[in-house]
């Protein structure tokens, strides 16, 4: 009866020895099996990168034309440094089958249509390859005669998904046309708000506003809010992109008192207007903060450098309503350009008129534009008649310096080319000596080093009965994009 205890103690006395000797041989297998599991790979990181774009395209809407008046739309590829191979094309803006696109394969060449008599189609102007960094299409519309009246200029649109068109009117004797144009394939859906001296604007005609795929909506200011003395228009795509234009004309009765074509701006805290020309007869600043009360800072930037205005060195505004302000007194009869700053965001633009007594009135609203980047091209510039300026501001501390270079038709070097150096804190106004009858000539502006500067074109024409006047901002070509950092972490999906 004595002898299972003892072999019970027996097995007892060999049960741990077995463990350990288990637990020796896992942990021996787990050493092995971490030796062949490969070591965690570091995440894979790849910095932005800037790389060429493939095409670029732009709208042009404003294709209007009656007996009087008749609207002029180019298209060219600078021969710039760079530019080698690519095509580029002028064609109607449609989803159908229209008239073949007029086609550009030789660099320093440029395409034009004239709209005469009656209203055209709006166009679509596009580059592919190198040439998209030469590229440029610009719009302008005149009539020298009748209630009509009037020069106006524009570069041809890039679709946006925000906009401000600021100066338009909705009262007797103005007519103000939006242009809404969308260049894909889909219908956009746009809201179109309106603020004005006395706040936002109700406007419901202007809510989801369906544009259809390929083609341009008309839309006059004074159906969406009438009897509006001026006002500032922000059109917003709820869905798809658009590009984004106006078409403003003044009469009294049949007196003519100008054209302009509205230049789309951006809200911001910094804004820049490159010049306010001089002489003119009146000067009138807009200004509008369109969510919070605020106070903008204003300078004007002069050829000998920047000076507070007195008297409208700061303006209050109170939120959602459109402010203006008189320039005219501070300019003094000098050309200047205008620094605006702010805590929020504002808009701004200048209402200019010219004229008076004997000579017919006219007139033009210039913006802020964003800073010239890269080179800015612009085209179909003709002699005759007008004459060409541009305008370089410089808002910061540090001195720029620009290149013009002007090429003539069908040539690779430029007929005539200038660097100017701009002290920070200036502005400066530079001629443009443009000989060709036709508009074929092409105007390229570079930045070359220092501050960032900012530029705008304006044509003058002289007439017996007054001067014509048109301002447009010069834009910065996107030959290039950001192609922003992606984190590749094996196992999972890439993130950026």
């Amino acid at each position: 009866m004595s002898a299972p205890p003892r072999r019970a103690a027996a097995a007892v006395e060999a049960h741990p020895r077995a463990v350990a000797a288990a637990a020796v041989v896992i942990v021996v297998a787990l050493v092995v099996l971490a030796g062949l599991r490969p070591a965690p790979a570091a995440d894979v990181t790849r910095e932005p990168e800037i790389v060429p774009v493939a095409s670029a395209e732009v709208v042009c809407p404003a294709t209007i034309a009656t007996a009087a008046l008749a609207s002029v739309i180019s298209a060219g590829v600078a021969p710039v440094p760079g530019v080698s191979d690519g095509v580029a094309t002028l064609a109607v803006l449609s989803s159908r089958a229209v008239a073949p696109p007029q086609v550009i394969t030789t660099p320093g060449t440029t395409v034009t249509t004239t709209v005469t008599e009656e209203a055209g189609p709006a166009l679509l102007a596009r580059a592919t390859g190198t040439f998209v960094a030469g590229f440029g299409a610009d719009q302008q519309v005149r009539s020298g005669e009748g209630s009509s009246r009037g020069l106006a200029a524009a570069p041809c649109a890039r679709a946006v998904t925000e906009g401000w068109l600021v100066g338009g009117a909705s009262t007797v004797g103005r007519v103000t046309q939006l242009f809404l144009a969308n260049d894909n394939d889909r219908p956009a859906q746009v809201d179109v708000l309106v603020y004005g001296p006395a706040g936002p604007v109700s406007a419901p005609a202007g809510s989801g506003l369906v544009v259809p795929a390929s083609s341009r909506s008309v839309v006059r200011l004074d159906g969406l809010a009438p009897d509006q003395e001026v006002t500032a228009v922000q059109v917003v795509a709820r869905a798809g992109r658009v590009g984004v234009s106006a078409l403003d004309r003044a009469v009294d009765g049949l007196i003519p008192l100008g054209t302009a074509l509205l230049p789309v701006t951006s809200a911001g805290r910094a804004l820049v207007i490159p010049t306010v020309p001089a002489p003119t007869a009146s000067a009138r600043l807009l200004l509008l903060s369109p969510e919070e009360d605020t106070t903008v800072s204003l300078r004007l930037l002069t050829p000998d450098g920047s000076i507070a205005p007195v008297g409208i060195e700061q303006v209050d505004l109170e939120a959602g309503r459109l402010t203006s302000v008189d320039l005219a007194g501070a300019l003094a009869g000098a050309p200047a350009g205008v620094a605006i700053s702010a805590e929020v965001p504002v808009v701004a633009a200048v209402d200019i008129g010219t004229g008076g007594g004997t000579q017919l009135r006219e007139r033009d609203t210039t913006a802020p534009v964003p800073p010239l980047s890269s080179p800015g091209v612009v085209t179909g510039l003709a002699a005759g008649a007008n004459r060409h300026t541009v305008a370089v501001a410089v808002p910061g501390s540090e001195d720029a310096v620009v290149r013009l270079d002007l090429y003539a038709p069908g040539t690779s070097e430029p007929a005539w080319t200038q660097t100017v150096t701009v002290a920070g804190g200036s502005s400066v106004r530079v001629p443009v000596p443009v000989s060709t009858a036709d508009p074929t000539s092409i105007l390229v502006v570079t930045p070359e080093s220092g501050g960032r500067v900012f530029v705008t074109r304006e044509v003058a024409e002289a007439g017996a009965r007054g001067p014509l006047l048109a301002l447009a901002p010069i834009l910065p070509t996107r030959a290039t994009t950001v192609v922003p950092p992606v984190v590749s972490v094996p196992g999972s999906a890439v993130r950026s």
